[in-house]
Formats: structure tokens, sequence, C-alpha cells
């Protein structure tokens, strides 16, 4: 049985009143309610609210509200199914951010450990300035632009919370003056390797928070085509 418009906004206000205001994830559990008491309707001789009620308290662990200090802090609170697909898209940036910071810096201690002008080597310095100060730039915009949406998603509460940090690692790994001062091709492999993995680090946790932006306006783009 088909839900009515109306029956389907009574979910989507419910799921409101729950705490559930992120677009993305309030989406996924309209459409796994709504289809949810569809078949229960179409199976089951009940009225919709008798149906609606049962699948709710189905739901109800999952909209209690909790939180994560270590992943997300003390003081951010959500219903469950928010905070685990926080916690959980948490964890895999952390894998994702180590991994691309490790052949990051691998990568470029190959180069510094073989550079032999010093031309190219300053040549280096100011590529990778650049490439941060387009990272902090975009940050910036991003921050700016999430803050004020009007529409929220767990990715952009994602950003918010850490994108802030983008900044922080740009003074203190010196990438506002010479990333690569330390660094020359008669230090051991080893050693540029560490270095290198240093501040390939700062490189690919911004890159990676960035990619949230991305993923919270793929959400407002397809709200707006709906």
């Amino acid at each position: 049985m088909k839900l009515t418009t109306q029956q389907i906004a009574q979910i989507e206000e419910t799921l409101v009143l729950n705490g559930l205001v992120y677009q993305d994830v309030k989406l996924e559990l309209l459409d796994h309610i709504a289809s949810e008491i569809e078949e229960r309707l179409s199976s089951e001789k009940m009225s919709f609210d008798i149906v609606f009620k049962a699948v709710f308290e189905k739901w109800e662990q999952s909209l209690e509200i909790s939180s994560s200090g270590n992943w997300l802090g003390a003081f951010f609170k959500a219903p469950r199914v928010v905070i685990e697909k926080l916690v959980t898209y948490s964890k895999m940036q952390v894998v994702f951010i180590l991994m691309s910071a490790l052949v990051f810096g691998f990568v470029l201690a190959l180069i510094v450990s073989n550079i032999q002008s010093q031309q190219t080597f300053n040549s280096l310095n100011l590529g990778l300035k650049g490439a941060y100060l387009i990272l902090v730039l975009a940050t910036v915009l991003g921050l700016f632009l999430i803050w004020y949406s009007k529409i929220k998603t767990t990715y952009g509460r994602l950003f918010l919370y850490r994108g802030w940090l983008v900044f922080l690692f740009f003074f203190q790994f010196n990438i506002n003056n010479e990333p690569l001062k330390h660094f020359d091709n008669n230090n051991s492999f080893l050693y540029n390797f560490i270095s290198c993995l240093l501040i390939g680090f700062p490189f690919t946790y911004s890159f990676f928070q960035l990619l949230l932006t991305v993923k919270h306006y793929k959400i407002v783009k397809k709200l707006k085509l709906v």
C-alpha cells in the first residue's frame, strides 16, 4: 500500500521531533520506515496509525539521544543512528588519512633525497606552500558556506567540527614559511621519510576534510532536485 504525501510528512515530522535534523540520515531513515510501513499495511489489516506506532517503537533505540566523547566531543549529542554514522565515517577517514600520508611522505622523501639543485629544492618548497595555501583558502570558503547553509548534513557537521585544525597545521608545521628547510639529499632516506610524513599528514588531513564539503553539497544538490 502506497503511503500518501501527508503520511510521509508525518513520518518526517516525527523523525525531526526525535532530533534527526541531518538530511542525509533523515532521508535514509524516512525511506526505510516508509517502506516498512507500506509493507506491513499491505500484508496486515491494520490502520496506518497502529502500524506507524509499531514501526517507530522498533526504531526507538536508534533514535535515542547518544554521544561519543572520543570521536565527536563530549558536548555533541544526537540520535544514536547519527552518532554511529559519524563515528563509523570518522574511523574510516582516519585510516584513509594515515595511508595517504604514508604514500605522500614516501613520494616526497624520494624526491627530496634525490634533489641536486637548490633551485629545484626552492621550487618544491614554494609548490608545497602554494598547495597548502589553496587548501587553507578552500577550507575557509567551505566553513563559511556550510555554516550559513540552511541544509544540515552529517558531513557538514564533521567539517565544522574538525575543519579548523587545518589552520593549526598551517602554523604548527611551518608550512607558511619553509616546509622543507630541514631536509636535503645528505640526510638518510629514513630521516627524510619521517620528516616528510609529518609534512604529509596536514596535507592529507586537509584534503579529506574538504571531501566532507563535497559530500555535503552533493546531498544539497540532490535535495534541490527532488
